[in-house]
This record gives C-alpha cells, structure tokens and sequence, in this order.
C-alpha cells in the first residue's frame, strides 16, 4: 500500500496558519518541489522531515497520515527527575520518536514469529512480588538473595525484545533519565537510559524499566500511574529481595543510634549496588509483612546520608570515559561492549540502505544535531 499523507488536515492546518508551500519548504530546510510532490501524492516525506511537517502544523502522526495507514501509536513511559511534571508535550515528542524508530525493527536480529511474555496478572502485592522475583532469579541462576549484575539485567531486556539506547542527557539538562518506548505493531522495546548517573541509581532505573516490558499491557491500557507503581516496586524487590531485606534488617535493628542504622543501609547499598534509600524501603515493606518493630529514620537525615553516600560515586559516564567527553566512535564502541546493543548495527545499515539525513540519526540516537552529523559520518563507514 503506497503511503499517503491525510491532505485534508494539512490543508486545512496551512489555511488556519497561512502557510504556503512556499513558507513550509523554508522552515522544514527543503526544497518547494520536495513539499509540492507531497502534497501532490507523487512522494512522502523522510520520517525526520514527516516529524517536522507534524509539528509546524501542529498534528499528531496519525491525524497527519491518511486513515488507511494508521499504525498503533507508540506507547511510552517516562523515569522522571525528580519532581518533573510529564506534559502533553513530552509525551508527543517520546511518540515522535517512536515513529522514526520503526524503520530500524526490520534490521534487528529478534524473532519474526515470537514476541516477548508479559505477566498475566501484575500486582504490587508483597507476596506476589516476591515469587515473582523468586522465579526470575532462578532462571537467572542466581541465589535468592545474591546481587542481581548488570550483565543479568542486560541479559533480560535482550531476552524481552528490548533495545538498550545509551545517551549523555547530563545531571540536569533533561526532563527525564530513562525514556521506554514500545512499538505495538513490531512488540519491540526501546529504552533510552541516561548515563550522566551514579551506577546504584543507573541499576535500579534498568530495573524499574524491565518492570515496565513485563507489563506493556498497563500502557496500553493507559494505566500509567498503576504502570509506575508497579516497575517501582519490582525493581526494588528485584534487587534487593527478602532474603537480603531479611539479614538486612537484623543488622539494621541491632544498631542503637540512628546513625549506626544509616551505616547499615550504606553497608547493603555498596554491596548491592543500589541507593541506601532502596535498601530502606525494602527492609521497612519486610517489617511491615511479618509484623516486625521497625524503627524508623527522619527523612532529612535520611536524604542526607543518601547524598553522602553518592558522592562516593563517579557518574557512570566518567567512569567509562575518564572525565572525558567521548567521539562518536568511542562512545558507541563503549556502549556496544557495556550493553551489547545491536543499535548501532542496525542504524549503521539503515544508513547505509536509505542513507537518512543525519538530523534523523540525531533524532533516533537523541544527541545535539552537531553530534548527530558525526554519529552519521561513524555509522555509514
């Protein structure tokens, strides 16, 4: 089916905001004949220049497609810093990339015919959680209250159809840490994760964002709230399970000052890998399940030790690039042996097969539209 643009709306958005043929060719950076053609069915847009026409007229992709070639529309969760407020637009631009990610499933090595299990009933139940974990762990092979390693979580979002996509989003400078993006029509997984992170705070979000490929079903269903609580609770439990929460928790007690008690958390944190606050959390839902006396922390005190307890970290980034900042080539070479990520191989032959502006690589890899021009260059070699 050829494809076609819904002419009818983009007339319709150009008549309410003057624009011509003329104007749009300007501000989307190609030529009137390029836009003439599309609007005249004889070609249609590159997905990078498809994403730009949508958002200088202000339609969403299925109200800017002709309604033959609806395709579901990506669902996407968000790992969030801090307090940041999710908006309508962030949602918008997540899908946005979703769209242009859907070339690339056609180049990944995943199973044409099988899609990856989701969980039949989730719940956030305490004893549901911890079977469930349970199970996990021991197709794993790891022990019952034994560090989860990253090379397991990796192991698991390969094994779920799940493709890991490192970014440099810094500390600050973005509104989310961890994008997921699923793509219904393929059942494939995208997960952008911020590596501009301590390692105890990156381990728990690679967690919590397996959470979410286990229960696409609550995307899809809009239940993102119940979505988010779920993902939160399975990583904690996931990586620090009852096991561990139980010999946490005896140590923890028999402290006698509430700073010997943080030195407990910090002590199971460091082993672990996670914050001092998921340790907390986890012995304190221990407590709770078998009626235990749990002596709580202030939360000041608590945040502080946390903060302390950080510092003694370098960011993941640092670490694996010596405080540098890395070329193109260096960065994917370090995030395909870290992660072993097939990203790059699959964006290296799209380029070269359709050979796509480097502002779509820029898109897709989510860096600066400079970068994006090196990442290019790197991948069509």
């Amino acid at each position: 089916m050829e494809k076609t643009l819904n002419q009818d709306a983009i007339q319709q958005k150009c008549d309410e905001l003057g624009l011509s043929q003329s104007s749009i060719a300007s501000q989307l950076g190609v030529t009137r004949a390029a836009v003439s053609k599309w609007f005249k069915d004889q070609s249609f847009p590159r997905p990078a220049e498809l994403m730009k026409l949508g958002r200088l007229l202000n339609l969403k992709h299925n109200e800017l497609t002709s309604a033959s070639l609806m395709v579901k529309e990506p669902l996407v969760a968000f790992r969030k810093r801090g307090t940041g407020v999710t908006t309508e637009k962030h949602i918008e631009r997540a899908k946005d990339m979703g769209y242009l990610l859907r070339p690339l499933v056609e180049y990944l090595d995943f199973d044409p015919f099988l899609g990856p299990a989701s969980l039949k009933n989730p719940s956030t139940n305490y004893r549901y959680m911890q079977e469930l974990v349970a199970k996990i762990r021991r197709d794993l092979n790891v022990s019952e209250d034994a560090p989860i390693e990253f090379e397991d979580l990796i192991g698991m979002f390969h094994d779920y159809q799940a493709v890991i996509i490192p970014t440099l989003w810094g500390e600050k400078s973005k509104h989310e840490n961890a994008l997921h993006i699923h793509l219904p029509d393929s059942k494939t997984t995208w997960i952008y994760l911020n590596l501009d992170v301590q390692i105890h705070d990156f381990k728990f979000w690679m967690a919590h964002e397996l959470g979410h490929v286990l229960t696409i079903d609550l995307l899809e269903n809009n239940k993102l709230e119940e979505a988010e609580n779920f993902a939160d609770t399975f990583a904690g439990t996931l990586l620090f399970p009852e096991g561990a929460a139980e010999k946490a928790y005896d140590s923890y007690s028999n402290r006698r000052s509430e700073s010997g008690r943080l030195n407990a958390l910090c002590e199971y944190a460091k082993k672990y890998a996670i914050s001092p606050y998921s340790v907390y959390l986890e012995i304190e839902k221990y407590a709770k399940e078998h009626d235990k006396t749990f002596t709580e922390v202030p939360p000041y005190s608590l945040h502080q030790r946390r903060t302390q307890f950080s510092k003694g970290y370098k960011l993941l980034s640092a670490a694996f690039f010596d405080d540098k900042t890395p070329s193109a080539d260096h960065f994917m070479r370090v995030a395909q042996e870290s992660f072993g990520t097939n990203i790059y191989k699959a964006l290296g032959s799209y380029i070269k097969e359709k050979g796509p502006s480097s502002s779509l690589v820029a898109s897709l890899l989510s860096v600066s539209p400079m970068d994006g021009r090196a990442y290019c260059e790197a991948l069509a070699q």
